[in-house]
């Protein structure tokens, strides 16, 4: 499953311990994923940046999502500290994007490492498995 989120937490996780690999992704393969994500972001100023950077027309959709092994959640990350209780205005997020200061990530959930690389094996892309095995022979 691929989601598109606003922000990260281990409560989006379905269950405990999961591994997640975190990467700054391009413009390019986060509207590409983004067309097919189940939408959980609630903000306004979030979902019309994502219209604007990628000529979709998402609405607000403040979900609870449970991700799990192989799910992607592509988060739109600001970077910066904001004020309590801020809640950024379509001009004022779409300025922070065009100064660096909104990062597009994609969270790869991974599940028990060895296992992964088992099932992965003839079925994965090459960047995957060795990732999974880098990963194994960290672990």
């Amino acid at each position: 499953m691929i989601y598109l989120s606003n922000g990260f937490s281990p409560s989006m996780l379905s269950r405990l311990p999961l591994d997640v690999e975190f990467k700054e992704t391009t413009k390019e393969e986060f509207c590409e994923s983004v067309r097919h994500a189940v939408n959980s972001i609630g903000h306004v100023g979030t979902i019309d940046l994502v219209n604007k950077l990628c000529g979709t027309l998402l609405s607000m959709n403040r979900i609870s999502i449970k991700a799990d092994v192989s799910d992607e959640i592509y988060i739109v990350l600001v970077t910066v500290r904001l004020e309590e209780g801020k809640i950024l205005k379509t001009e004022e997020i779409e300025q922070l994007y065009r100064d660096g200061k909104v990062k597009l990530l994609k969270a790869k959930i991974y599940g028990d490492i060895l296992e992964e690389l088992a099932n992965c094996e003839g079925k994965c892309d090459e960047a995957t498995y060795d990732s999974l095995s880098n990963k194994a022979k960290l672990g």
